[in-house]
């Protein structure tokens, strides 16, 4: 073949489908790529449209292909069966001489062909039954496990698009097996180490100061058993729990730290840490209760502690160690044992810095020798550096009580002391032979006395006759003021600091005469 005969071959032949070549039976031969694509299309337009038999399991359906997904990409065909430009005589020779038959470029729409093969999974499947467990009204309810069937949707989806490739019309999918994620073994496992034990007996819980106990009518309906990692889990209303235990209601207050007298010394009473529960603590212990056994079904509920306000270390702060002032005051026998009761409440009262002592809400306005037991408080307070905010005098002065220095308590009269110093005030109060004695404990600060004046400002008593046979002489006492006076030193150091007085005023007591009455003459 001459040079010019071989370039008009090759243009003959330049960018055609070669003669002869067929795509799933349409002649496309000779044509350019246009040609080509345009003919594939008019071609395979019918049998776009014939639908393909699928058979699963016994159901049997018509699928058009586009409701599978399925399409011819034409412009990829026709590129197939062209190949590339060459100046090879082999290639000249096969447009010449013709073509192949080519297999045509599918294309498949993932999503609608998902969306069939869920269709046919509804039809022609069954879905494995995991096994279950049901707690009603104490009973133990079980739903047996049971295999299933289902396509293998990727190698489903090539079946169907091979199968119309290759242009056969019908095509078969199996089934597969399928087993349940929580099967028989599981079901056995949960019945023996689940249910079973959840039902034999109550549960109790125990907090920090108090255990609930639950029976099993009372849980049951409140617990599920749900399929968890390959198995059956329990699971429980943590509301309704939580309902039944109420957490708050069993949480613990904090106790201050404090100090008392132990074998006739202060001591350091510890602070306790209180305990808060919520439901979630409730939870985990309930859980772990519930299918334990024997003693194992009581089980501690984990809280959060609550710190005491006033700690341990506060306590020891106070320095409360040594006795820093003391007063006897003396009491009739006549006081007896209400008076010694009211004397043991006063004992140990604390006064940290700044706490004021109100006599009434720590001993009560007891009657009787109650004034007694309140001047021995007032005086070994007042000795001690605390100040006076609330101290009434009896209207009267009494003798046996040191004047400037008593004090009257009543329902609506209160003896109250502030602590201004930097350490914590105990107070010690017992009943001797014939006496009440208080002490204040503390660190001692400063070195405290008090001097009493003479009386002044005398208001004479007036004097009463009284002529009937039941008189009783009465000597009265003249009325006065007298100024107590507490000076404050430091330890070690008798120069006066500072110093405060305490004025207190009685009205005089009327003094009775008795005088016979002469016989009528």
């Amino acid at each position: 073949m001459s040079c010019g005969a071989w370039v008009a071959a090759y243009a003959g032949a330049s960018g055609k489908v070669p003669r002869g070549t067929n795509v799933a039976g349409i002649d496309i031969g000779g044509r350019d790529r246009v040609g080509a694509v345009k003919a594939l299309a008019e071609g395979l337009n019918a049998e776009l449209q014939t639908p393909i038999t699928v058979t699963v399991g016994t159901q049997t359906v018509q699928v058009a292909p586009a409701d599978a997904g399925l399409s011819v990409d034409y412009v990829a065909s026709v590129a197939k069966a062209l190949g590339p430009r060459s100046w090879d005589p082999r290639q000249l020779w096969r447009y010449y001489t013709g073509g192949d038959e080519i297999i045509p470029v599918v294309k498949v729409d993932g999503r609608r062909m998902d969306a069939l093969l869920d269709l046919l999974d509804q039809q022609a499947g069954q879905p494995a039954r995991d096994a279950a467990i049901a707690l009603t009204g104490g009973q133990i309810d079980i739903t047996r496990p049971r295999d299933g069937v289902q396509l293998d949707h990727d190698r489903a989806a090539a079946a169907i698009a091979d199968a119309w490739t290759a242009g056969r019309p019908s095509v078969t999918l199996p089934l597969l097996l399928t087993p349940p994620e929580v099967d028989a073994a599981d079901l056995q496992t949960a019945i023996d180490q689940i249910a079973n034990p959840v039902l034999s007996g109550p549960v109790t819980l125990a907090f920090a100061g108090s255990q609930v106990t639950l029976n099993p009518r009372q849980f049951t309906d409140l617990l599920t058993l749900v399929p968890r990692d390959g198995a059956l889990a329990l699971d429980v209303d943590e509301d309704g729990l939580a309902a039944l235990v109420d957490p708050a209601g069993q949480d613990t207050t904090p106790v201050d730290a404090s100090v008392a007298f132990q074998d006739g010394a202060p001591t350091v009473v510890p602070a306790v840490a209180g305990e808060s529960y919520d439901s979630e603590g409730v939870t985990a212990a309930f859980l772990q209760g519930v299918t334990a056994e024997g003693a194992a079904r009581t089980v501690q509920v984990t809280g959060t502690a609550t710190k005491a306000e006033f700690r341990t270390r506060d306590a020891k702060a106070l320095g409360v160690v040594e006795p820093v002032a003391s007063f006897t005051v003396p009491v009739p026998a006549s006081a007896g044992p209400a008076f010694t009761a009211a004397t043991a409440r006063l004992s140990g009262a604390l006064l940290r810095p700044g706490d004021t002592f109100s006599f009434n809400s720590r001993v009560g306005a007891e009657t009787g020798s109650a004034a007694r037991l309140a001047t021995a408080a007032w005086n070994a307070g007042f000795l001690a550096g605390l100040t006076d905010v609330a101290r009434t005098a009896p209207t009267t002065y009494t003798g046996g009580l040191p004047e400037g220095r008593d004090a009257t308590v009543d329902a609506a009269t209160d003896l109250q002391l502030r602590n201004d110093s930097s350490y914590g005030v105990l107070f010690s109060a017992y009943v001797t032979t014939g006496a009440v004695v208080v002490e204040a404990w503390s660190t001692k600060e400063w070195e405290v006395t008090a001097t009493t004046g003479p009386r002044y400002a005398v208001t004479p008593r007036a004097v009463r006759t009284d002529v009937e046979p039941t008189c009783v002489a009465e000597p009265g006492e003249d009325g006065f003021a007298v100024d107590l006076v507490r000076s404050f030193s430091r330890v070690g150091d008798p120069t006066p600091v500072r110093s405060d007085t305490v004025t207190t005023t009685y009205a005089p007591v009327e003094a009775v005469v008795c005088q016979a009455v002469p016989p009528p003459v």
